[in-house]
């Protein structure tokens, strides 16, 4: 799974968060995100048994929500944490979140 890392901008006591800087790094985390969702997603996929199908029918997520996201091409809200807890749990598997 490729590994992305976002340098946060210093804290500065008192920022404004509508501050462009804190905009453009909110821009780039959902970028971010989409991506690492979309490799862990495929990543799953590519070592699941099953069908989308059978995911469809073990976790009663659709599909082609699934297959969205392991192509990147998620809605902007992007999925949630208990949408890959389905899929994990779906596919006898556990979800790891880790910030490093």
């Amino acid at each position: 799974m490729a590994v992305s890392r976002l340098r946060p901008a210093p804290r500065i006591e008192g920022a404004d968060p509508t501050d462009p800087d804190v905009e453009a790094l909110r821009a780039s985390a959902r970028i971010v995100a989409r991506m690492e969702v979309a490799d862990a997603v495929t990543e799953a996929l590519n070592a699941y048994a099953g069908s989308l199908r059978d995911l469809q029918q073990a976790s009663g997520l659709d599909p082609a929500f699934v297959s969205k996201l392991a192509g990147g091409k998620v809605n902007k809200q992007g999925a949630t944490v208990a949408s890959l807890a389905q899929i994990a749990l779906a596919m006898n598997k556990s979800l790891k979140i880790t910030i490093e």
